[in-house]
C-alpha cells in the first residue's frame, strides 16, 4: 500500500499567534520603500483585521520589531492533522496523546501489505477517507534501492548516503504535495534500507513530518535533529520534542559532536547561512534558524551535506569546512544548493523580515534597492570558494528543486525562471578552472547514484520515464 498520488496530508504543530500575514506586508513594505510612515499606515490596517494585534507600527518610529514579542517567540502550540484529496479536506486539531496515534498511522499506511491493515490503524471514525487516501497501484517510477555505498538522490534536498552497511536517508519530502511536481516523487525505499533519518533544518522543503514517518517502519529507527535553543519565529519548534511527540526516537546533538550510526560517523556541522541577514548585528539572542550540516565518513568515502548554508553574523561554512578538513582531511564529495537568497527580502521566506528591528530592515532594504545586499546563501559563486576550503575532489549539486526521476533540474528557483543546474554547473567549473582549483563538478539528476569507484566517482545514471 502507498498514499495515493493525489492525497496530501500533514502533521505538525501550529504556534499560537500565526496569522501574521506575512507575504502580504513584505510585498506591501517593498511598494511603499520602506518609507516611515506608509508603513505605519500599512501596519496599522493589517493590525485592525486580526484578531488580536500582533504588529507593532510603532515600531517605526522607535526603531523597534515590527511584530510583538508572542510573534517571535510563540509560548503554545496547537498540534493538527490535515488529509485532503481533489475533492474534500478533513483538518482536526489533535490532543498530544493522539499525535503518535496518527503518527503510527502514516507509517502503516506506506508499509502495510493490505487495505485492512490500513483500516485498522486509521484513527477516526469516518473509515471512508482511507480508500481515498490510500492506493494498491503499483508507482510510475521508483527510486534505484540502495544495493552498495554511494549517495543515491532522490527529490530535491532528499539524499541516501550508503555505507557497506548503512543507510541514512537525509531530508525527505517525498509527500510534501503542495510543492511543484512533488506528486511525481516515488516513496520507495525498504524499511531496512533506512537505518537512520538526518533532518537539516525546519523549512518546508526539508523538514515534512508525514514524508518522514513515511519512511520509518519503525519508531526506535533515531532521526538526527538539530538543536534548538529556544522555538522562535525562524524555527517554531523543537525538532526533538516534536519527534518524541510522535513516538520517535530522535537525537539532537550539539554543532561539533560526532555520531555513529552503524559504519558510518556523522560529523555535527554547523549551520551558518540563510538567516534573515549575512552580515552586521547578530540577532536578538534565540531568534535563529536552527540548523545543521553534516559530514559522513564511511570507509569508501567522505561527504559534506551544506544544503543552503554560506555566511551570517555568527560564522561562515569557509571556516567551517577549513576545520572539518584540517580535523578529518580533504572531502571526497561537497553538495550545496546553488540558489541565491536576497534575504531578508525573498519571497520565499517571506517572514524572515520580521526577526529584525525596524532601522535594519531600513538599512538592508536601502542595499537591496541599490543592488549591493549579499545573498546568505553561498550559491554557485561561493561554491567555489567552499570547494576550495574542502579540498573537494568532486562537487554534486543539490537541493536545487525537482522536476521528476531521471530528469533534469531545468529550473533552481522552482518554476521562477531561475538558472538550470546544468548553466550553474558550468559557471563552477570555469570559475574552479580560473582560480586553479582541482575539484570536479559532476551533472546528476535525482534518481541517479554516484559511487567512488577506485578513486574515482562514477555515476549510474536513471533514465527517465
Amino acid at each position: 500500500m502507498r498514499l495515493a498520488p493525489q492525497a496530501m496530508v500533514d502533521l505538525l504543530p501550529l504556534p499560537e499567534r500565526s496569522e501574521v500575514p506575512y507575504p502580504d506586508l513584505l510585498k506591501g513594505l517593498l511598494q511603499v520603500g520602506f518609507e516611515p510612515r506608509a508603513a505605519r499606515k500599512l501596519l496599522e490596517h493589517f493590525n485592525s483585521k486580526l484578531k488580536v494585534p500582533l504588529l507593532r507600527p510603532e515600531g517605526t518610529e522607535d526603531g523597534g520589531f515590527l511584530v510583538q514579542e508572542e510573534v517571535l517567540f510563540p509560548r503554545a502550540h496547537t498540534w493538527w492533522v490535515f488529509f485532503q484529496d481533489e475533492q474534500e479536506r478533513l483538518s482536526t486539531p489533535l490532543d498530544e496523546e493522539a499525535v503518535s496515534v496518527v503518527a503510527g498511522f502514516l507509517r502503516v499506511a506506506t508499509h502495510a501489505e493490505g487495505l485492512q491493515q490500513v483500516r485498522e490503524a486509521w484513527p477516526f471514525d469516518d473509515d471512508a477517507w482511507v480508500e481515498r487516501l490510500v492506493t494498491a497501484t503499483p508507482p510510475e517510477t521508483r527510486w534505484p534501492e540502495p544495493d552498495a555505498p554511494g549517495l543515491y538522490r532522490r527529490e530535491h534536498a532528499s539524499l541516501l548516503i550508503r555505507s557497506r552497511t548503512t543507510g541514512i536517508l537525509v531530508d525527505p519530502i517525498s509527500l510534501q504535495r503542495r510543492m511543484l511536481n512533488m506528486r511525481h516523487a516515488p516513496v520507495n525505499l525498504r524499511p531496512e534500507a533506512v537505518d537512520a533519518v538526518a533532518i537539516t533544518h525546519s523549512h518546508v522543503d526539508h523538514w515534512h513530518l508525514p514524508s518522514m514517518l513515511a519512511h520509518l517502519a519503525k519508531a526506535e529507527t533515531p532521526v538526527l535533529v538539530p538543536r534548538v535553543q529556544r522555538p522562535n519565529l525562524l524555527t517554531y519548534q523543537d525538532f526533538e520534542a516534536t519527534l518524541r511527540t510522535c513516538g520517535q526516537a530522535a537525537r539532537a546533538p550539539a554543532w561539533g559532536e560526532t555520531v555513529r550510526v552503524g559504519d558510518i560517523e556523522v560529523d555535527i556541522l554547523p549551520f551558518y547561512g540563510e538567516q534573515p541577514t549575512g552580515e552586521g548585528p547578530r540577532l536578538r539572542e534565540g531568534l535563529r534558524s536552527w540548523g545543521n550540516c553534516y559530514r559522513f565518513n564511511t570507509e569508501d568515502f567522505s561527504c559534506a551535506l551544506l544544503v543552503d548554508t554560506g555566511v551570517d553574523p555568527d560564522g561562515s561554512m569557509l571556516d567551517v569546512l577549513a576545520e572539518s578538513c584540517r580535523r578529518r582531511g580533504p572531502l571526497d564529495v561537497l553538495l550545496c544548493c546553488q540558489r541565491e537568497f536576497q534575504s531578508p527580502f525573498f519571497g520565499g521566506l517571506h517572514h524572515y523580515w520580521a526577526a529584525l528591528p525596524w532601522e535594519r530592515l531600513r538599512a538592508l532594504h536601502e542595499d537591496f534597492r541599490q543592488h549591493r545586499l549579499k545573498s546568505t546563501t553561498a550559491g554557485a559563486e561561493g561554491a567555489l570558494e567552499l570547494c576550495a576550503a574542502s579540498q573537494a575532489r568532486y562537487f554534486l549539486p543539490y537541493a536545487n528543486g525537482f522536476e521528476g526521476v531521471g530528469k533534469p533540474i531545468t529550473d533552481i528557483g522552482w518554476g521562477l525562471g531561475e538558472p538550470s543546474e546544468a548553466n550553474r554547473n558550468a559557471l563552477m567549473r570555469e570559475g574552479l578552472k580560473r582560480q586553479g582549483v582541482a575539484t570536479q563538478v559532476l551533472d546528476w539528476n535525482p534518481g541517479d547514484v554516484a559511487r567512488l569507484v577506485r578513486g574515482q566517482l562514477e555515476l549510474s545514471r536513471m533514465a527517465p520515464p
